[in-house]
């Protein structure tokens, strides 16, 4: 259930605003009462320095913040950065988002681009089953959900952000294939004055058990605006669901 607006009010008055797009943005794709966890997963490269530094971040875990209340009523958000490494910094709640990014990521080193462990990190995090590999036709191998997993009781919503293709692209695909048995959506969204290819190659992977990912490239968070951020957010989301619960990884 999502959080009231009135809570919002008064306990994080300065998100109120953003609470009422995102909500608005899962009614009209027919969203509303939908549950689910909600992580921000970001880039923390040395190419995004400026990103961090500017506040840029921040103000886009603060939108992911008011989105996750209005999927789940913990009032949090759970954080993972990617550099070589990916790490889970905690959650950012709506008591505590202030400065939230600055401080978690406090005495953090920029590295490279993992996404392969940002992948695999957040659905370790959330307590889903590895996948199995099966042996079909013609010798091809495909992933299918553990025997031991039963139906979530809810899904995962993981915004993923970055600015660059990853060290291992190889490790990337096959992470992605992975996790695919987990119900976790994996919105990619880039920065920068170009696309990002291989995030698109990403999106359209074959191999996986269900299609997990949509990427939009949107070249600044600053330059999207909150209501079509939301939308933006939003698309692809409710065919996924419809997947994931037809094929029994949700209730």
């Amino acid at each position: 259930m999502a959080i009231s607006l009135d809570k919002i009010e008064a306990q994080a008055p300065a998100l109120l605003s953003l609470a009422k797009k995102a909500s608005n943005s899962l009614a009209s794709y027919g969203l509303t009462g939908q549950k689910a966890k909600v992580a921000l997963v970001l880039d923390y490269s040395g190419s995004m320095s400026n990103e961090y530094r500017s506040g840029r971040m921040q103000k886009l875990a603060e939108k992911v913040l008011a989105l996750a209340t209005q999927l789940d009523d913990d009032g949090a958000i759970d954080f993972f950065v990617f550099d070589t490494h990916a790490g889970y910094l905690g959650e950012i709640s709506l008591d505590t988002y202030k400065d939230s990014i600055s401080a978690k990521t406090k005495g953090r080193h920029m590295g490279t681009t993992n996404y392969a462990e940002a992948f695999l990190a957040v659905r370790d995090h959330f307590g889903f089953a590895p996948t199995v590999e099966k042996r079909g036709l013609f010798g091809k191998t495909k992933v299918v959900p553990s025997p031991n997993a039963g139906p979530a009781d809810e899904p995962v919503y993981a915004l993923f952000l970055t600015d660059g293709a990853p060290d291992s692209k190889a490790d990337a695909v096959k992470a992605l294939t992975e996790v695919s048995t987990a119900p976790i959506f994996w919105k990619f969204l880039s920065i920068g004055a170009e696309p990002i290819a291989f995030l698109q190659k990403l999106d359209d992977l074959d191999a996986r058990f269900v299609d997990n990912a949509d990427y939009q490239p949107i070249g600044s968070v600053d330059s999207v605006g909150d209501d079509s951020l939301f939308a933006l957010l939003m698309e692809e989301y409710p065919t996924w669901l419809a997947e994931v619960r037809a094929k029994g990884l949700i209730r």
